[in-house]
């Protein structure tokens, strides 16, 4: 999935903050699970309500490189709603992201309809 990733305008050195975020999703795809988390929880330390940051984190306690997998494998990840990093992603994301996060997990829990949580 392809969506600008950013930083809070709070942040204190946003340029090096947006390349280490960048560097995590990079790292994240190419299944350097250990090294995107490093990444993730670099940009936290400097911008502790990145949303994309959370997310990524999400995604790297899962085990997935991106959010295709998610949706590829629905049934796994029907739960992904209980994960602490999941809902930082959503308690600190902005309105693009809060709809980009939402609009996944719909898709995701519309395949798990019915079953029991």
């Amino acid at each position: 999935m392809k969506r600008e990733l950013k930083v809070s305008s709070d942040c204190v050195n946003k340029e090096d903050t947006l390349k280490e975020l960048k560097l995590g999703y990079l790292n994240l795809a190419d299944g350097y699970f250990d090294l995107a988390q490093t990444n993730f929880d670099l940009v936290i330390l400097a911008d502790p309500h990145n949303s994309d940051a959370f997310w990524g984190l999400m995604l790297c306690k899962l085990q997935i490189q991106n959010e295709d997998v998610l949706l590829d494998n629905a049934i796994l990840y029907k739960n992904i709603i209980f994960l602490k990093e999941y809902q930082n992603a959503m308690l600190y994301a902005d309105e693009i992201q809060k709809g980009i996060y939402t609009k996944l997990v719909s898709e995701i829990l519309k395949v798990n309809a019915g079953d029991e949580y």
